[in-house]
């Protein structure tokens, strides 16, 4: 007679099996190739769209904003105007 315990049953979905997680590292290192042909601009609003590298997933008018913001600062610091940049935070 051969007996089977519940946990030998029953996956813990908690646990990664070993595939998957083979299967999640070729995908990171995929992404990671496909993002280093895009130029440093594209990649950089690509990683703040999906949260790519631990950040939260922006949507595409926040980050306009973002980069329109750092925009007006850079042309504020520029023509001396620098003791207001701090003010569109």
């Amino acid at each position: 007679m051969v007996i089977i315990h519940l946990q030998e049953v029953t996956p813990d979905s908690g646990i990664e099996t070993p595939d998957m997680s083979v299967g999640k590292q070729m995908m990171r290192n995929h992404v990671r190739n496909l993002l280093n042909v895009l130029s440093l601009k594209e990649r950089k609003i690509i990683k703040l769209r999906f949260g790519i590298d631990g950040g939260k997933q922006r949507s595409l008018s926040e980050i306009g904003e973002s980069r329109a913001l750092y925009r007006l600062k850079q042309n504020m610091n520029s023509h001396g105007l620098n003791a207001y940049a701090d003010l569109l935070v």
